[in-house]
């Protein structure tokens, strides 16, 4: 009895019995919590935190597309963009090339009828035999530049047979400088003293009475060395007429001029000038020109040439195309050349581009490069042939417009 009370008693020491008290105790206070959840609530929970987090990854997947998507569609809209903007350039494209196609369809038409027009005009002149490219002179002893072109302009009285005989009444050289944008123009006085090829020295103006524009052309390349692309030799009947479509040239006389003109004429339509500004017709402006009993004598003379030309030119820059038209009808029937059509409207285009109303002006021979001499029973100006040379090979190659001492005053 005892032995077992003593074997139940070490069970009992070395087994956790349970207190019926406390478990008792303990199941009511887990009882009094209102949100005591069982074991299986616990299960649940556990099930719901892991659906949470799989809703969340998914979220977040969702979002991580839905970002991707985002960011792509603004490519696409891009793409989209870009194509219709390539479309829209071809279609301007397309218009603008049409668009050019029909100008220069509409400006070729007009340049032909113009071309035809001028063409119709200058038909009107009189071709001569004489060209100068077939006239004999030492080309490469000639000084020339391809982007400058200068051409000869003689006037003379028209005879009743016209022919290349008689003096040269003003001898000057066109210059359309293209390389510094430049009109050039340069009196030659007939006075000079100088060697005419094959007739020894004489005075300038007498190579044409001897031997007609192929003599003077050789007479310049000798003694300048100076090469001329053509020549136009102008009627001054011509001259007149031009002067008289255009209303007249304003020009401003001295009060020597004026008297001279007053007395020299006597009558008739000379002598109605005065001092100062005047507008005169054709046949006031052709008397002023030959004028040389003034102090200046050909000096003079050649200067108010220049004068006269300057004002002729700048009056006809502001007329119309027609009347330009009809002006150019009036000279053509009146000059002689060797210049070809193709050659004068490319002339023209130059001038017309060049969109000055200026010309430079240069006398040949320069104050202080000559000497007053009496040879032969003539009174001549013997120039110093090396100083006029260089002056004029300046002028016409090199001059720009900004050294006034390569002018002539």
């Amino acid at each position: 009895m005892t032995n077992n009370s003593n074997g139940n008693r070490q069970k009992r020491q070395g087994v956790s019995i349970p207190d019926f008290k406390r478990e008792t105790e303990r199941e009511y206070q887990y009882a009094q919590r209102p949100n005591r959840p069982d074991l299986r609530e616990k299960e649940t929970r556990q099930e719901y935190q892991r659906r949470k987090r799989e809703e969340e990854i998914q979220k977040r997947s969702t979002n991580r597309t839905l970002n991707s998507q985002a960011s792509s569609a603004p490519k696409s809209v891009k793409s989209k963009t870009t194509s219709q903007k390539r479309k829209k350039r071809k279609l301007y494209k397309n218009i603008l090339m049409v668009s050019m196609l029909c100008v220069a369809v509409l400006l070729g038409h007009l340049l032909g009828r113009v071309h035809a027009q001028v063409n119709r005009v200058l038909n009107q002149k009189k071709e001569s035999e004489i060209r100068l490219d077939e006239v004999v002179v030492d080309e490469s002893q000639l000084d020339s530049d391809d982007q400058i072109i200068n051409i000869l302009l003689v006037g003379a009285d028209k005879r009743e047979s016209w022919s290349e005989a008689g003096r040269s009444d003003a001898t000057m050289i066109a210059t359309i400088d293209k390389k510094h944008k430049r009109l050039k123009l340069t009196s030659l006085m007939r006075d000079m003293y100088v060697e005419i090829p094959n007739h020894g020295k004489n005075k300038f103006n007498a190579a044409y009475s001897y031997g007609g524009i192929s003599l003077l052309y050789q007479t310049i390349a000798y003694n300048f060395d100076l090469k001329i692309d053509g020549y136009v030799l102008v009627d001054f009947a011509a001259f007149t007429k031009v002067i008289k479509s255009l209303g007249g040239v304003k020009i401003e006389l001295t009060e020597a001029e004026a008297n001279y003109l007053i007395k020299a004429y006597k009558k008739g339509t000379e002598t109605k000038v005065k001092p100062g500004m005047n507008n005169l017709n054709g046949k006031q402006a052709l008397a002023y020109t030959r004028i040389r009993q003034d102090a200046e004598a050909d000096f003079g003379r050649t200067a108010r040439q220049r004068k006269v030309l300057q004002s002729l030119f700048t009056k006809m820059k502001t007329k119309s195309y027609s009347q330009l038209l009809q002006l150019s009808e009036t000279v053509m029937q009146n000059i002689t050349t060797d210049l070809s059509n193709e050659k004068i409207f490319s002339y023209m285009a130059d001038v017309i581009k060049m969109g000055t109303t200026e010309i430079d002006q240069q006398r040949i021979p320069l104050n202080n490069t000559y000497s007053a001499e009496r040879i032969g029973g003539m009174e001549v100006l013997v120039p110093d042939l090396n100083k006029n040379k260089e002056a004029l090979w300046k002028f016409i190659f090199e001059y720009d417009g900004t050294d006034s001492s390569v002018k002539a005053h």
